[in-house]
C-alpha cells in the first residue's frame, strides 16, 4: 500500500524536530512550517514519532501510532533474561495460544530494517511442518553418509526423525532479503517468546537445509530475491534448567 507523508501546517510550530530527525534530510522548514521535499523517501516514521504536536501523519495504514507512554523495561530483568536464556531442545505437547502468537508476530513486524526495506516475511511451519522436516531429514542423512567417509566424530551421529523441530508446536522460517533485517526479526520473536515461557531454538541446520534442497524451496514457495535468514523452533519447554553458563570475557577495544 502507498504511503504518503502529511503535515498539518495548522498543527505544526516549526520547532524543527522533525527536520533534524530526519535521516533522508527530506524536510524543510518554509515560512517556519514543517514542509517535505519528496514524497520519495524511506516512509522510515521518524517524523511521525518525533511531532509532539501530531502535525506530521502518514498515510496508508490500518492502525494509529502507538503512544509512547509507558515507563522503560527494567534493565536489570531483561540482562538476567539474556544471560540465563538456553537453547531448548525438549517441549511439551502444548499449543501455543493465539494472543501469545500474536505478540510474537508483532515483535518481528516492529523491529527496524535497513532503509526500511520492510523486507521480512514469515512462514509459519504448522500444517506442512512434519513435511518439511522429512524433507529435511533424508538431506541430512544422505550429508551424513558422506561425512562418515572422512571424519569418525560423525560415525556415532544420529538423525532421528525430530531432528530439526523436536516435535515442538511452531516453526518459524524467517525470510528476507537482508540477513541482518531477519535476523533482527528472529532476535525479537525470541525474546518475546521467553517473556511468554516459551523456549526456543534457532536451527541453523534446517535453515541450510532450504539453501540446498529444491524441494524445500519448492515448498516454501520462497519469494523471488529472498531466502530463508533464520528459523525459530518454539514451544514451552519440558525441562527447566537450573542455571546460566559462564561465558569468555568479551574482547572490546576502545580506540
Amino acid at each position: 500500500m502507498k504511503h504518503e507523508i502529511k503535515i498539518d501546517v495548522q498543527k505544526c510550530i516549526g520547532c524543527s524536530q522533525c527536520i533534524k530527525d530526519c535521516p533522508e534530510q527530506n524536510i524543510k522548514l518554509v515560512q517556519n512550517k514543517a514542509q517535505v521535499q519528496s514524497q520519495d523517501c524511506m516512509k522510515c516514521g521518524h517524523c511521525v514519532a518525533i511531532c509532539l504536536q501530531n502535525a506530521v501523519t502518514m498515510t496508508g495504514f490500518d492502525q494509529e501510532p502507538i503512544q509512547c507512554d509507558r515507563k522503560e523495561m527494567d534493565p536489570k530483568e531483561l540482562l538476567y533474561t539474556i544471560q540465563t536464556n538456553r537453547s531448548v531442545r525438549q517441549f511439551q505437547k502444548k499449543e501455543i495460544p493465539k494472543d501469545v502468537l500474536h505478540d510474537l508476530l508483532e515483535a518481528a513486524r516492529y523491529m527496524p530494517t535497513a532503509r526500511n526495506m520492510r523486507d521480512v516475511e514469515l512462514i509459519l511451519l504448522q500444517k506442512e511442518q512434519e513435511q518439511a522436516e522429512e524433507i529435511a531429514v533424508c538431506l541430512f542423512r544422505k550429508l551424513l553418509k558422506g561425512l562418515n567417509l572422512f571424519s569418525k566424530r560423525y560415525r556415532e551421529f544420529l538423525i532421528d526423525d525430530h531432528f530439526f523441530f523436536k516435535k515442538a508446536p511452531l516453526v518459524v522460517v524467517v525470510v528476507g532479503k537482508d540477513k541482518t533485517n531477519a535476523v533482527l526479526a528472529a532476535s525479537a520473536m525470541a525474546l518475546m517468546a521467553k517473556a511468554h515461557g516459551l523456549g526456543v531454538l534457532y536451527s541453523g541446520f534446517f535453515t541450510l537445509a532450504t539453501h540446498i534442497s529444491i524441494k524445500l524451496k519448492q515448498m516454501l514457495k520462497l519469494p523471488k530475491g529472498k531466502k530463508v535468514q533464520a528459523t525459530l523452533v518454539i514451544g514451552y519447554p519440558s525441562i527447566k534448567y537450573a542455571r546460566g553458563v559462564q561465558r569468555e570475557a568479551l574482547h572490546v577495544q576502545s580506540r
